[in-house]
């Protein structure tokens, strides 16, 4: 739960040990995740490597509606393995 800086100064000291630990175990949590699903899109894509190197290669211009989804969600893949933050970022 997201407290304001009010709410945050009037606790005591103990109540904000536990909420840093418990932070924290969310991020370790929320890290772990991450991981597992990096790893998860990375084996996706070393499967499928023929067909995202054709989708990378291809020619926009002669697609069709379902091969222009396939190729941007091929696109968001990759940039999720190469740069996770910078797509977090761009989600925003």
């Amino acid at each position: 739960m997201q407290r304001t800086r009010a709410e945050l100064e009037a606790m005591a000291h103990d109540d904000l040990v536990a909420r840093v630990l418990e932070l924290q175990d969310m991020l370790k949590e929320g890290l772990a995740v991450r991981d597992a699903l990096h790893g998860v899109l990375n084996h996706l894509l070393n499967a499928k490597q023929e067909e995202v190197a054709r989708y990378a290669d291809g020619d926009p211009t002669e697609w069709d509606e379902e091969d222009a989804e396939l190729a941007e969600a091929w696109a968001a893949a990759r940039h999720a393995v190469s740069n996770p933050l910078g797509l977090a970022r761009g989600a925003r």
